[in-house]
C-alpha cells in the first residue's frame, strides 16, 4: 500500500516486456529516489509489450512483483504500467475554441483539453498522454502559454499518445487477479528517454531508441516536450531467430551465442576466428557448429541496420526532419551490443551514445544497465508528477488528477 513519510512517497512500477518483466518498489520525493526493492524474471504470456495469455502473465506478474515486495519488506496496491510503443499510435489534434470573455483562462486550456477527451471517449482509443505542443491566438503565431492573452479565437495543438482499450482492459483485468490496480500507465520509450536524457538533451532534442526484444520503440523529446512516440516490430529475438535459422540449431543455444559474442567490433584478425560450439547440450552428442566470428557479426549487424533504416523511414512519414534532433540515445537490452553506436551513428549521420541510467547513482549495480532503464525512468515519471514537472504534468497521464476534473466536466 502507497505510504507518504514525510516528503516521501511509497510507489511501486512494472516493466511489462515480451522477454523480461521488472519490478521496481521505491521511496520517491523531493530529496530523490530511494530503492526499496527489486525483481526481475522471465516473462511469459507476453507479446509484443500486450497479453497473449492470461494466465501465464499473471503467474509472471505475480512471480515477480512477490519477489520485490519481498525485498522491499512491504506489500503494494496500486502499480505504474509501461505500455511497449508498439501498442501506442501517436497523432496531433488540432482544437479551436471561441475565447470567452476574450481573455484566456485557464477554463478556455480545460475545454479544449475536454474536447480531445470527449473524442477519444467515443472510440476504441484510450489517451494515454495529451501533451500540449503549441497553441495561438487568431492569427497570433505559435504561443507556449497563452493565458491572460486576448483574442478572440484559441488554436491548440495537442500530442495524444493512445493505446487499444482493449489491450488497456485485458492489462487490467489481469493485474485485478493479481490483487492489483493501476495507478496510471507511462509510454515505455518516453519513461526510458527520462530516465538517460540530461536537461541540455531534453531541451534541444533528442531520440531515443529502445530496443526490446521483440520490438523497437522510440520517441522524441523536443522542447521539454514528448513530440512523437513510434515502434519498428524488429528486436533482439529477430536476431536471435536469424541465428538459429543460418546454422540450424535450438532458439535457446542460439540466444546464448548471440549474448556471448555480441559485437559489432572485431579486429582483422579476430574475423576468421572460428566460433565452435554444441548443437545440443547433451554432452553425449559430439555434434559441433562452426561460425565465424565475422559472418556472425554480419548477422547482428544487418538486423540492427534493418531497425535504424526503418525508424528513419518512420519519421520521414511523419514529416519529422532528423535535423531538429541533435542528439540520439540508445538504450534497452541490444544497445548493450559492442559497436551498436557506431553504426547508428553512419546510419544517421548523427552523434549516438548508449543511455544508461546516469541518474541513479545509488541504485543498485545490478539495475545500472541498458535494460533497466525504463523500469527506472518510471519511477522519474512517478516523482515528477508528484512534483507536478512540466514535462510529465498536466493533460498528460491517465487516472491523473486532471484527467478525473476532465471526466467531470465531460459527464455534466
Amino acid at each position: 500500500m502507497s505510504k507518504v513519510y514525510k516528503n516521501l512517497k511509497t510507489v511501486a512500477c512494472l516493466d511489462i516486456g515480451s522477454s523480461k518483466m521488472l519490478c521496481i518498489i521505491a521511496n520517491v520525493g523531493n530529496d530523490g529516489i530511494e530503492i526499496l526493492g527489486y525483481s526481475h524474471k522471465e516473462s511469459k504470456g507476453i507479446s509484443f509489450g500486450a497479453i497473449s495469455d492470461i494466465k501465464l502473465a499473471q503467474k509472471s506478474i505475480i512471480n515477480v512483483i512477490a519477489e520485490a515486495e519481498r525485498m522491499a519488506g512491504l506489500n503494494i496496491e496500486k502499480i505504474l504500467v509501461g505500455l511497449s510503443g508498439s501498442q501506442l499510435t501517436s497523432t496531433r489534434k488540432d482544437v479551436v475554441d471561441k475565447i470567452i470573455k476574450g481573455i484566456v483562462k485557464q477554463s478556455d486550456i480545460v475545454n479544449s483539453v475536454s474536447k480531445v477527451r470527449l473524442e477519444y471517449s467515443k472510440s476504441l482509443k484510450e489517451p494515454i498522454h495529451l501533451v500540449p505542443i503549441n497553441y495561438r491566438i487568431d492569427d497570433s503565431p505559435a504561443l507556449v502559454n497563452p493565458r491572460q492573452m486576448m483574442g478572440q479565437k484559441l488554436y491548440s495543438r495537442f500530442h495524444v499518445v493512445s493505446v487499444s482499450k482493449t489491450i488497456v482492459n485485458n492489462i487490467e483485468n489481469c493485474l485485478k487477479r493479481c490483487q492489483l490496480s493501476i495507478e496510471s500507465y507511462v509510454a515505455e520509450p518516453f519513461a526510458s528517454a527520462l530516465a538517460t536524457l540530461s536537461e541540455n538533451e531534453l531541451n534541444l532534442g533528442s531520440l531515443v531508441i529502445d530496443i526490446g526484444g521483440s520490438s523497437t520503440s522510440f520517441c522524441i523529446i523536443y522542447d521539454e516536450k514528448f513530440y512523437h512516440v513510434g515502434h519498428v516490430l524488429i528486436g533482439g529475438y529477430n536476431i536471435t531467430k536469424d541465428i538459429s535459422t543460418i546454422l540450424g540449431i535450438r532458439i535457446e543455444i542460439a540466444e546464448k551465442i548471440k549474448n556471448l559474442n555480441s559485437t559489432l567490433i572485431i579486429s582483422p584478425i579476430e574475423e576468421k576466428e572460428v566460433i565452435k560450439f554444441r548443437s545440443n547440450e547433451n554432452y553425449e552428442d559430439q555434434a559441433i557448429v562452426r561460425i565465424s566470428r565475422e559472418d556472425l557479426k554480419n548477422i547482428i549487424e544487418s538486423r540492427l541496420a534493418e531497425i535504424f533504416e526503418n525508424i528513419k523511414t518512420n519519421l520521414e512519414k511523419n514529416n519529422i526532419p532528423l535535423g531538429m534532433l541533435p542528439n540520439i540515445v540508445l538504450t534497452g537490452g541490444v544497445a548493450s551490443t559492442v559497436g551498436i553506436d557506431k553504426l547508428a551513428s553512419e546510419i544517421f549521420k548523427k552523434n549516438v551514445r548508449i543511455g544508461y541510467p546516469a541518474k541513479f547513482n545509488l541504485a543498485p549495480n545490478e539495475l545500472m544497465n541498458t535494460s533497466s532503464t525504463c523500469a527506472l525512468g518510471m519511477l522519474i515519471f512517478l516523482r515528477d508528477k508528484m512534483l507536478n514537472s512540466k514535462l510529465v504534468d498536466g493533460y498528460e497521464s491517465k487516472n491523473s488528477w486532471f484527467k478525473k476534473m476532465l471526466d467531470k466536466l465531460v459527464n455534466v
